[in-house]
Parts: C-alpha cells; sequence; structure tokens
C-alpha cells in the first residue's frame, strides 16, 4: 500500500502495482461491506476477504520498505502527518454522520496501518538482526493474544500479530523476486493456481465451520476461548497461503485498471473510508438483503476509479507532500511556505486530535452532575395504576410462541427404546401454565409431519449438512396439549417432504384437534377464512410465508396457488402481484356477511438471527397495517425482535390501536447460537367490550439443554421463583440467564430489565413499558406491634421522602419501601425523592412536599450530606444536619398540622464507595455522629426515630451483598428493596 516514490529496490514493476491494486479493491469492497457482515452473503464475503487482504497488504509493503529512504525521517514524518490528518478527519466526520465516540489513542477504522507502519519501518534495522527472528515472530504474534492489554489501543494488536508478513517481505530478495517473475513457466502458474484454489475452498470451508469469526477476530485482540488460538492460527496460516499464491499467479504484465490503483493505492487507502460511511448510511444493516452487495460492487468500482485516478491522487499527494516537506527538519523549503497555511497544517491537526475528548463532551447532551453525584441511571419505570390492571384482569389474552421447529437432535433425542415413541412433552414442561392460561394460545408448525417413511429432520443446522425437517406425528400432540389452540403452517419448510407431505401435516393436526392456517388442500379451503369467537370477540386470522425452500415465488403465485399465500421481496418483479393478493384477502375477510371484530396476520418473514426488523419486515408490516390489520404476529428471524405500537385508521376513518409482534423468537430448539436461546412469549390483550388493544405482554424464557441431550423453554421468572427448578442451574447458566433476560427485555420491550426486576410477565403498553407492582413482605408478630406498623395502619395517604434509595433511581424507580407497603393496599402512596439528594434538596422541594398533605411522612436522607462534603449542597455538620431536617418538617407542617414523621437514620455505604470523598473511617464516624443527633430529636418532640443499618449489615456479612444491592449503597429491585423494607418495619421501635 505504500507509494513507490523514491524507492530504489527496483524500477515501478507492473507486477507489483498489480496486486496491489487487486489487494486494494478487496480493502475498498470488504470495508463497503463490512457492516453488513452478520448477515450470510456479505458476511462470507467479508470473513474471506479479511482472513488474508491486510497480511498479503503488509508483505508487499515489508517489500518496499528495504531502502534506507523509505525509512528516512521525511518519510516516516509523511506518514505520521497522513495518520494525524485523516484520522483526526475521519473520526470527526463519523461523529457527525454516525454518532460514534471520538478516541485519542485507538486509531479509528483502517487507520491503524498508519502506525502500524511507522512501527515497523522505525524497528525493522534492529529487529531483523536477531537470529529466527521470523520464527520468534510467528510464535509471539500466535500468544500475543494470551493477554488481556494486547489491545486496539495504538494498533499494538495487529502491529505485533501482522509483524511476521512484513519481515517476510523485507527479506524477499528484490534480485530473487524480479529473476522468478521475469521467467515464470506454465508450469509455475499452474502450481499457483492449484495451490489459490485449494486455499481458497479450504477459506470457506473454515468460514463455514467458524461463522462466529467477528470483528475481535480480525482486529486480533485477546483470546476469550481455547478455540480463539486455535482461529488464529488458521487464519495467520490462511492468509500466507493466500500470499504465497498471489506472488506465484499475479500477472507480470501491465494491467491498465489494477496497475492505476496500485500506483494510488495510499491515496485511495486514505479516502475511501469517508465514501464508505456515507453508502452505510444510505444503505442501513438494519434494512440489509442479500442484493446490498450488487450496490457495494459497484461502489467499490466507483470509488476505486475517482480516488485511484491519477488527477485526484496527485492534488492529494500534492498537498500531504508540501505539508511534510514544511515540517520537515532541515528541508531546503521557503519560509512562505514553513510559515504558512501549509505549514500550521500539522500543527492545528495535532491540536485538534488532543481536544477532540472535549469537542465530545461539548457534542454530547449536557447532563448536569452535581459535586458527589453517584452516576446514575435514571430510568424510572412507571407503575402500574389500578385501571391498568383492573383492565387486563377482564381482557382477552392472545398468546404467541414463533417457531415451533425440531433439528435433528432434537427428534433422535425424543425417542424413547422402551416406549418406542417420540416424547416431546417436556420441551413444554414449564411454559405449559402460561400457554394454557392466555384464551388463545397460537404457534408456528414450522415444518411437516410427512411420515416416518419420509425421513424426520436431517441437519442440526450449520452442520454443513442440508437441512429438510420433518417432525414425528407425537410432536402435533405435545403441541396441542401445551395448550396451544391454532398453528401456522405458512412457513419456508412447508415443503421440505413435497406437497405430499404438506397435505399429511393438515391430516395430523386434525387428528389432534389443533387448529391451523397457512397451508391449505384446495382453494375452496384456502377461501374459507378462519374466523374464531372469544369472550365475544371475532378474530380472523390470516397467514402468509415468505415462500418455500426450493419453490419459487412464480410457482406459489401461478402454478399452485391453493397451497399457500406468499409474500415478495420488495425487490422482487412479483412485489406488486403478491400485495394485491394480501389486499385483496383483506378485502374479502371485511365483506364477510358477519365481519370480524379484528384481523390478526401471522406473516413467516425477516432475516434469521437479528434482532432487528429489515426491508421486508418493514414494507409488508405497512401494507398488513394499511389493509386493516389489528395484530400482527411475525415470526421466522429466529432472534426476539421489537414490539411495536402504530395507530391506524379503519374503515370509518377512526383511530385505533394495532400493535406488532415481529418476532418473539424460537420456542425451544438446539441451535443456541447467535441469541437462540433467548426467547419468549408473546402477548396480546384486548378490551373484550370495546374490542381495542390494550397492551402486550413478553415473558422472557431460555433454553436450556437437559441432560439427556434435549432442549426446554425456561420461563424466567419460573428459574428464579421455583427452588426446585433453580437448584438446577449453574452459575455458569445463570450468568447466560442474565444475559438472555437483558436482551430480551432490551429488544421487544425497548428498556433492559435486570433479574432483580424480574417478573412473571412484563408489560409493554402503546406508550411505553409498566412494570408491576411489587410483592409484599410476609408480616410478622413483631413488625406488626412496631411503631410503623401502628402508624402506617392509622394512615391513608403516606409520603416517602429521601435520596436515590428511596426514589430508586439506580434500580429502575423501585423504592424501598415498595415490599412494605405491598402489603397495605389501601394506602396512598407518594413519592417525593431524588437521585443523589441532600437535605438541601430537600428544603428546596419542601413546597411540592408539604403541599402532598399526607397523614404520614416517612423521611430518609444524609447519607449524602455526609459522602458529598459539598457545602453548596450539604449539611457538613450534625448541627446543620438537624436544622436542616427541622426547617422541613415545619415546612410540612405549615400546610398540614396533623402529620406524622418517621425518620429513618442516614443509609449505610460500603467500603468500595467510590463517591465518598472523605477516607471511609471518617464516613463512618459522621454517619454515627448524624445518626445520633437524628435519634435525639426524634425524642425531643416524639417522632418515631428508625436505625435499620445494623440489621442490613449484619444479612450483608451473611452472603454475597450482590444478592442485595446493585452497587456500593443501592438495593436491587428485588432481594434488595426487601430487606429494607423488613429490617425498617421490624426495627421500627420509638425512644420516648
Amino acid at each position: 500500500m505504500t507509494d513507490m516514490k523514491g524507492q530504489s529496490v527496483t524500477v515501478r514493476s507492473p507486477y507489483w502495482d498489480n496486486m496491489k491494486g487487486i489487494l486494494i479493491f478487496l480493502v475498498v469492497l470488504g470495508h463497503f461491506l463490512w457492516d453488513y457482515r452478520d448477515q450470510e452473503l456479505a458476511g462470507t464475503i467479508v470473513n474471506f476477504i479479511y482472513i488474508f487482504h491486510m497480511p498479503a497488504f503488509i508483505f508487499v509493503s515489508g517489500y518496499f520498505s528495504k531502502s534506507e529512504k523509505s525509512r528516512s525521517l521525511p518519510s516516516l514524518l509523511k506518514y505520521a502527518v497522513i495518520y494525524i490528518t485523516f484520522n483526526t478527519a475521519i473520526m470527526i466526520f463519523s461523529r457527525f454522520l454516525l454518532n460514534t465516540s471520538l478516541q485519542l489513542l485507538t486509531p479509528s477504522y483502517s487507520f491503524w496501518f498508519l502506525i502500524s507502519i511507522l512501527i515497523w519501518r522505525l524497528t525493522i534495522q534492529y529487529v531483523e538482526k536477531i537470529r529466527h527472528i521470523l520464527l520468534i515472530a510467528v510464535i509471539i504474534s500466535i500468544l500475543a493474544g494470551l493477554w488481556s492489554d494486547v489491545t486496539n489501543v495504538l494498533a499494538l494488536s495487529r502491529t505485533i500479530v501482522f509483524f511476521p508478513f512484513f519481515l517476510a517481505g523485507y527479506r524477499l530478495s528484490g534480485d530473487k523476486v524480479n529473476d522468478y517473475i521475469n521467467n515464470r513457466r506454465p508450469l509455475d502458474y499452474m502450481k499457483g493456481i492449484m495451490l489459490l484454489i485449494f486455499t481458497v475452498c479450504m477459506s470457506f470451508v473454515f468460514i463455514r465451520n467458524y461463522t462466529e469469526l467477528n470483528e475481535s477476530d480480525f482486529l486480533m485482540q485477546s483470546y476469550t476461548a481455547p478455540l480463539d488460538l486455535i482461529e488464529r492460527i488458521a487464519i495467520l496460516g490462511f492468509a500466507a497461503l493466500m500470499t504465497m499464491s498471489m506472488v506465484m499467479t499475479v500477472p507480470g504484465k501491465l494491467l491498465p485498471f489494477l496497475c492505476k490503483w496500485g500506483r494510488n493505492s495510499l491515496i485511495i487507502f486514505i479516502l475511501h473510508r469517508f465514501i464508505t460511511l456515507i453508502f452505510v448510511k444510505i444503505f442501513p444493516a438494519s434494512n440489509y438483503n442479500a442484493l446490498y452487495c450488487i450496490p457495494a460492487f459497484i461502489a467499490s468500482i466507483l470509488t476505486l476509479l475517482i480516488c485511484g485516478s491519477d488527477r485526484v491522487s496527485g492534488m492529494i499527494s500534492h498537498s500531504i507532500n508540501n505539508i511534510t516537506d514544511s515540517v520537515s527538519p532541515g528541508k531546503n523549503v521557503p519560509d512562505s511556505r514553513k510559515t504558512g497555511l501549509s505549514g500550521k497544517i500539522p500543527v492545528i491537526c495535532v491540536i485538534l486530535y488532543f481536544l477532540l475528548p472535549i469537542f465530545t463532551v461539548i457534542l454530547s447532551p449536557v447532563k448536569t452532575i452535581p459535586a458527589g453525584k453517584d452516576i446514575s441511571s435514571d430510568v424510572m419505570h412507571t407503575i402500574m395504576t389500578e385501571e391498568q390492571k383492573s383492565a387486563l384482569k377482564d381482557a382477552l389474552s392472545i398468546s404467541f410462541t414463533g417457531d415451533l421447529i425440531l433439528l435433528q437432535d432434537q427428534v433422535r433425542k425424543a425417542y424413547s427404546d422402551s416406549t418406542g415413541e417420540f416424547d416431546f412433552s417436556p420441551m413444554f414442561e414449564y411454559a405449559r401454565r402460561y400457554l394454557a392460561a392466555a384464551d388463545l394460545s397460537i404457534g408456528v408448525f414450522e415444518g411437516p409431519a410427512a411420515g416416518g417413511e419420509a425421513g424426520y429432520s436431517t441437519s442440526n443446522y450449520d452442520d454443513g449438512i442440508p437441512l429438510h425437517v420433518n417432525f414425528p406425528d407425537s410432536f402435533a400432540k405435545a403441541v396441542k396439549e401445551s395448550g396451544i389452540d391454532l398453528v401456522s403452517t405458512a412457513n419456508n419448510h412447508l415443503l421440505d417432504k413435497g406437497e405430499e407431505g404438506a397435505m399429511r401435516t393438515l391430516d395430523i393436526l386434525d387428528q389432534v384437534g389443533l387448529l391451523h392456517v397457512g397451508s391449505y388442500r384446495d382453494e375452496a379451503e384456502k377461501e374459507s377464512f378462519m374466523i374464531l369467537e372469544k369472550k365475544g370477540v371475532r378474530i380472523a386470522f390470516l397467514a402468509y410465508t415468505l415462500g418455500s425452500n426450493g419453490y419459487t415465488e412464480e410457482y406459489f403465485l401461478r402454478e399452485n396457488t391453493s397451497m399457500t399465500s406468499i409474500l415478495a421481496n420488495p425487490d422482487s418483479k412479483f412485489f406488486n402481484e403478491a400485495r394485491e393478493k394480501v389486499i385483496s384477502d383483506f378485502r374479502m375477510v371485511k365483506n364477510l356477511e358477519n365481519p370480524p371484530d379484528l384481523i390478526v396476520v401471522i406473516p413467516h418473514m425477516g432475516t434469521q438471527f437479528i434482532h432487528n426488523t429489515d426491508k421486508y419486515q418493514d414494507t409488508w408490516n405497512d401494507i398488513f397495517i394499511r389493509a386493516g390489520a389489528d395484530i400482527v404476529l411475525g415470526d421466522h428471524s429466529h432472534a426476539v425482535q421489537p414490539v411495536e405500537f402504530r395507530t391506524a385508521s379503519d374503515d370509518a376513518g377512526n383511530a385505533k390501536q394495532t400493535v406488532i409482534i415481529n418476532c418473539p423468537g424460537n420456542f425451544a430448539n438446539s441451535f443456541i447460537e447467535k441469541d437462540g436461546d433467548a426467547t419468549s412469549i408473546a402477548e396480546v390483550y384486548i378490551d373484550p367490550e370495546t374490542k381495542e388493544i390494550l397492551c402486550a405482554g413478553v415473558i422472557p424464557m431460555y433454553t436450556r439443554s437437559t441432560a439427556d441431550g434435549n432442549y426446554q423453554a425456561l420461563p424466567i421468572y419460573s428459574i428464579l421463583t421455583e427452588p426446585d427448578l433453580k437448584n438446577e442451574i449453574s452459575g455458569y447458566e445463570m450468568k447466560r440467564i442474565s444475559e438472555v433476560q437483558s436482551v430480551v427485555t432490551s429488544v421487544m420491550l425497548g428498556t433492559e430489565l435486570t433479574l432483580d426486576q424480574a417478573q412473571e410477565k412484563y408489560f409493554l403498553f402503546p406508550k411505553g413499558y409498566v412494570r408491576q407492582p411489587v410483592e409484599a413482605i410476609e408480616m410478622t408478630d413483631e413488625m406488626r406491634g412496631t411503631d410503623l406498623y401502628k402508624l402506617l395502619s392509622q394512615s391513608k395517604t403516606v409520603c416517602f421522602v429521601g435520596d436515590s434509595i428511596t426514589a430508586g433511581s439506580e434500580n429502575g424507580g423501585y423504592g424501598w419501601y415498595e415490599p412494605m407497603m405491598a402489603a397495605f393496599p389501601e394506602i396512598t402512596v407518594n413519592k417525593e425523592a431524588w437521585g443523589s439528594a441532600t437535605t438541601q434538596t430537600l428544603l428546596k422541594n419542601s413546597k411540592s412536599i408539604a403541599e402532598r398533605c399526607a397523614d404520614l411522612y416517612v423521611i430518609a436522607i444524609g447519607t449524602n450530606d455526609v459522602r458529598y462534603r459539598n457545602s453548596k449542597t450539604c449539611a457538613m455538620d450534625k448541627v446543620s444536619y438537624i436544622e436542616n431536617i427541622d426547617r422541613l418538617i415545619k415546612k410540612i407542617k405549615e400546610e398540614n398540622p396533623q402529620a406524622h414523621f418517621v425518620l429513618i437514620s442516614p443509609w449505610l455505604a460500603r467500603d468500595n464507595d467510590p463517591y465518598t470523598a472523605i477516607p471511609v473511617e471518617k464516613r463512618d464516624q459522621l454517619l454515627t455522629e448524624y445518626s445520633d443527633a437524628l435519634e435525639l430529636y426524634c425524642q425531643e418532640n416524639r417522632y418515631v426515630y428508625i436505625d435499620p443499618n445494623l440489621a442490613i449489615k449484619e444479612a450483608l456479612l451473611k452472603c454475597a451483598p450482590a444478592d442485595f444491592l446493585i452497587d456500593h449503597i443501592h438495593p436491587n429491585a428485588s432481594t434488595g428493596i426487601a430487606l429494607y423494607s423488613e429490617k425498617v418495619l421490624a426495627y421500627s421501635k420509638s425512644k420516648r
């Protein structure tokens, strides 16, 4: 990739320009496709290119680093100028275009190469003298992954790992290589071609078997598993073989475009990344389809033609050379140039580069953080109202499980030699009660039941064996017994066993009493639309599929129109025809003599294994909603995807609420890579009186492999709350379950919810996620005898006042008192609390606190006054602390003279508290002083004083603090707030 100007190794050779031209094309194409690497076709291309393209380029760069001039100060300075100028520019460009972060020591995108070549050229003349240095470099490049601090900072990882290629190129004899190039015989070409074919084939086998190659593998970062070391050896081996085969096969004659691109490769390299970022903005990964590869290829060629033209390359090179000359020591350059703009550019770029972190702050949303403030998540989830709870209690509920599919191992492991039967009931054991509880449960029967003689499922997916599924008849029975009432058979595996297998499937479903839509025996059956009535609501069902494996869109639209109803790719020539058929279906349903109240659509579509919708889904969802769909239940992606609410218009022009469940994931199958084990049961709730959609529900599930090799769908709430099940889960599995919880909730609800916020199901309303009230603590006789319990029993309204522990600003809005107050459902509860609050905060908000006019005020404040030690916001001593408390209470009494008060001592803080401004010993001493002063104040004024800290501390000493706390001070949303509620209530004895 280096400019050959000034090189003394050899006269410019078309051979080397051809090679660099090929490699720079691969660099550009790889970067145009990089953001789509998670998709099958683009991912395969990217993985193949990235296995070898940069090592081969580095080999060429090493070859052209032999001369003294290439390692001279002006040459090195030139690379430094290019790096500082263009790396800074692309960081700013990317920041505005894609809102990326600005980094000081980590190079952006492909500009790492410029740092690496600077390091290699600075050190090569010293390092290459070491005996056996090439072997040593190879060993180090492999072992480097064992150190976690070998990262992309200053391009360290790739500088170390790719150094053997630079060294090999540097050591390559110019005379010998020229002799080889000029005297190659046909047999030499044949050897090179055979090596190339072998390497390409083996590379694709490697890519096919290791689909988990990711960015860190190509960044050559540290290993996370033993297999990573083997992968690196394989990648470096393939890179060496590809480089060798290119050396043997690249033509020595001038190839016009390739030679020009190779000659101007450095300029192409530093310019093209700006264009690729614009391309990704125009063609976002969220809308990816395989056709993206075509515009990416065309854009690559256009980029090479423009950036690789002599005109553009000459202009950029001239500017770079002027800047370099102006800052080169001892260079004979006019003073005007050194003192003019060109001479100032490097200085400006260096200053700008080091000021980028400041610009990051300026460009980011401003968030004022008071002195000593905890860094808070500030996510406060709204609690479900009584009206919402009442509406859900009477609502019509529809549950949807998504893909019910059996891969090869699942079928075989379900077979029992003793009974001679296939038993799939364990799959549904823990999910059954949720499916059965719904008024109507729907699934997708993704494959045929074509009988054993047709051969059951042939593959486990991604094992190199073509996948053709077929289920034993007992699977249909297990699905029915799970509580599922209706299945869609419209899917891409519909005809895996031919038309006969598809027809037999319908017979089996009828035999077990499982209702079905999506495939049909004839046109009459297809046009007799399925309509069910539940709780007085008539619901029509339409099902569609993106097609069936091995069959064309034309087959279903022209040759076998009764088999199923298909959708078409928006870019397909059959798209308009498919759309008109879909719209016609809606029109026919609406025009029935007794039309339905709601229309549910079950489309089998979407890109597999991604958590966002693609262009295909978005296009058809729009069509469904405009055509009159009320509920869309999508599947096929095998990955959870967002729940969407849309406001649409009915036929009378009135606004109505619609909902789209894009995909709830698998139900349970053996392909658990790519978050295949993160699944859910999705629900839709409908008001049976108004027929309006109220909300959606999500039950997160984790797919577990049992000891017998089969798979179960486990609701995460069951794992956490059923002791027998929880005891079967290892600590390692629990970490994955925590990740699954995060994936399902963040994707489907748009809000990440941790395990400590676990609920049996989560409700998403059109305006957002709404959490359920927490469970009440168990009341003991000791608690019932406390002063706080007596005061609560006498109160109609209670206001809790305090800081982040009361506000719940670190755990999603779960105040410490909620489990206690859940035992008093008749009391109206108010909260006046703020994250990082001090007594000064309460005084500033005393008016809003007083206006609550509660019968009882429970005030817990003071910890932050001690921790932060900021005279502007804190009570700096116990006297000031009590004065602030007293002023607050007097303000409240002005509005409500009859109010009662309970005061809680400042909360404890653990020794790992990073926000305490004083030593821990001093902090604890002050906390004790403040607590003692508060206790005395309460005695004098006949208020209830509570100090639960010793009891809380003892509980934390008996177990892992992480079981109760999310950090140094804040209780988590489950066991943590329950512990605080229990200890506050148990220790609320007044001293009068």
